[in-house]
């Protein structure tokens, strides 16, 4: 093909250089000048500015197929989210993420309504848009890693609505009023609820939360509740800003973990393609065009993006970074078991500190492995026992085994 030729686009019909045309996904025969072609941004199909696009999540365009099934309107805002999307009783609408919390949800009648409801219920469980201020709690003054635990569980014994009412019930008296923690309604959840504490460090966990610990156990020994043996529950933390030493530091935090995939998922208890991605911190950028006009692309890891740009990336990653003040681990599978929620809590703070005075030269000799983070615990045995005896139950030749 002659670079000089000249090609009508197939929208406005003006002649361009085949260079600059770009071919429809859906229609090869199809192209486009620079001025009315067209990408989706979820699919990365390409169209035309006469195909029917959408705004969806307030700034990406989104074709017409990815927007009838990938995305929601909500009836508040008259906007398309791709987000979870909840009914409003009274107002027969769905209403995004983000306006939901303009309703009010009852756990009796598991409704959410705009002008609340008229039945006799309590508000032991909040509903999903329940944001306190956060209380903190510290052994040390000057400690400013923070960690909050957000733990899913499930009524499994009876499947009778009052059962999981009642262990509601107990667990909100044990926590809420000694503000460790509260609880929440999840749309992921078909009878339960989530546990949501208020940030903690590490030391205040291991040795001043013990009526947290009593409460899980009882939920789980003497009240039916389950969190590990289910498929829609997850333990998530997060970790706060402030508790890393700057961007260099969440950047080997990152690196660590998304460079150990396979240990972290052993220790998590899962591996998750949908709720806790490995795969988003691949950047790509366009290089060129085959010889057909195709773009052409190289991709990298890019930590870099995914701290700077966090709210630009998949909220279901193995490290959430749209949050503001913290970034979140959603690698665990769902327990109560308290030996285990302390193991979990222990590999995130063992991750943070290992990391935190690393130097260039050790990163790049290869020191972020599972190998050498296992050493650093070991050597820090009486800080994370229950990491420990959980590294001995799946690891216990880890000494002589790289995962």
């Amino acid at each position: 093909m002659d670079d000089n030729e000249m090609l009508a686009c197939s929208s406005c019909s003006s002649e361009v250089s085949v260079d600059d045309l770009v071919h429809d996904s859906n229609a090869s025969d199809q192209v486009y000048c620079n001025d009315c072609f067209r990408v989706c941004e979820r699919c990365d199909d390409i169209g035309n500015v006469n195909d029917s696009w959408h705004t969806v999540n307030d700034c990406e365009t989104w074709c017409e197929s990815c927007t009838d099934y990938r995305a929601s309107w909500c009836d508040y805002c008259e906007e398309y989210s791709s987000g979870s999307n909840y009914y409003v009783s009274d107002r027969d609408g769905g209403y995004c993420e983000n306006c939901i919390g303009n309703a009010t949800y009852c756990e009796y009648c598991d409704e959410y309504n705009m002008d609340g409801c008229d039945c006799e219920s309590g508000n032991v469980v909040h509903d999903y848009s329940y944001r306190p201020d956060p209380i903190f709690h510290s052994t040390k003054p000057e400690d400013r890693l923070f960690f909050g635990i957000e733990i899913e569980v499930e009524n499994s014994r009876t499947g009778d609505y009052s059962d999981r009412v009642r262990a509601a019930e107990y667990a909100q008296s044990h926590l809420e009023p000694i503000d460790l923690a509260y609880l929440k309604n999840d749309g992921s959840l078909s009878d339960g609820f989530e546990i949501v504490t208020h940030p903690m460090t590490h030391d205040f966990y291991m040795n001043q939360a013990s009526e947290l610990w009593n409460t899980l156990e009882h939920l789980r020994s003497n009240m039916g509740m389950r969190s590990w043996g289910t498929s829609t529950c997850g333990l998530h933390i997060h970790i706060s800003r402030t508790g890393f030493k700057g961007g260099a530091h969440m950047h080997r935090f990152l690196n660590l973990i998304y460079s150990n995939e396979e240990f972290y998922s052993l220790m998590a208890g899962r591996s998750s393609s949908r709720w806790a991605k490995f795969d988003d911190v691949r950047q790509a950028e366009m290089i060129g065009r085959d010889e057909y006009g195709n773009r052409a692309y190289k991709t990298w890891n890019s930590y870099r993006e995914k701290i700077e740009r966090g709210r630009h990336t998949d909220r279901y990653s193995a490290v959430n970074t749209q949050n503001a003040h913290t970034l979140e681990m959603r690698i665990f599978r769902g327990s109560i078991k308290s030996s285990t929620v302390k193991a979990a809590i222990s590999l995130a703070h063992a991750s943070v500190e290992f990391t935190r005075d690393l130097a260039v030269p050790h990163v790049a000799s290869g020191a972020l492995n599972s190998e050498t983070l296992m050493q650093y615990i070991d050597a820090n045995a009486s800080l994370y026992p229950d990491l420990v005896a959980r590294l001995d139950s799946l690891i216990p030749e880890r000494n002589q085994v790289t995962i």
